[in-house]
């Protein structure tokens, strides 16, 4: 447990030292223990009284959904700030409903695809729903793009490998799926956003 004004249990001592080695890195202004005490001081309590609250607000939540028989009115979405001091409760809203031809989605959807597929086929499966993707990506890393003409090259290769080539994502044995991202247009050219698409390759 922290206890800010206790000097003899060395809490301060790893709070600033920690802060001098990120200050070292970034090259930033290192501080004395002093001045790291003034800041966590600050700190620590903001941090305890935010971490209360929030947990207390959850857990009216939680004993609606375990007490059951609750509609949604009944449930509360809450915006706080305690800087300001500020404290707003609001009925959640549903979440936007997308359509595209005889489809419907929200961004709480997820589509998914079974067999080890290649980006080609991923396409054509897009291709079905009247959507033309051109973008796929995984994590941070692009697999593939209509406008790289080298991406061509990837077409018949499974996303799995291509994820592994190209993002450098570890699939362990346990790993039975892969999410991706696809940006999609309809055949007016007009973007779709679609939900995030979890290919199950084994």
């Amino acid at each position: 447990m922290y206890v800010q004004d206790d000097d003899t249990n060395y809490h301060m001592d790893v709070i600033a030292g920690f802060a001098n080695m990120r200050a070292r890195n970034y090259s930033i202004p290192e501080v004395d223990k002093l001045k790291a005490k003034f800041i966590a001081g600050r700190i620590i309590p903001a941090i305890a009284t935010s971490t209360a609250m929030a947990t207390g607000l959850v857990c009216l939540e939680l004993y609606k959904v375990l007490g059951g028989g609750h509609k949604v009115e009944d449930y509360r979405n809450t915006f706080a700030n305690l800087a300001i001091p500020l404290f707003s409760m609001a009925e959640p809203v549903p979440p936007k409903t997308i359509k595209h031809q005889d489809m419907a989605w929200t961004v709480w959807d997820r589509w998914t695809i079974t067999g080890n597929i290649t980006l080609r086929e991923l396409l054509d499966w897009l291709k079905e729903k009247g959507l033309n993707a051109y973008s796929i990506s995984c994590g941070t890393s692009l697999l593939y793009n209509s406008m790289f003409p080298r991406h061509k090259e990837r077409l018949d290769k499974k996303v799995v490998d291509v994820a592994r080539e190209v993002a450098k994502v570890e699939v362990p044995p346990y790993r039975r799926h892969l999410d991706v991202v696809v940006a999609c247009e309809d055949d007016d050219d007009n973007d779709v956003d679609i939900p995030l698409v979890s290919i199950y390759y084994r």
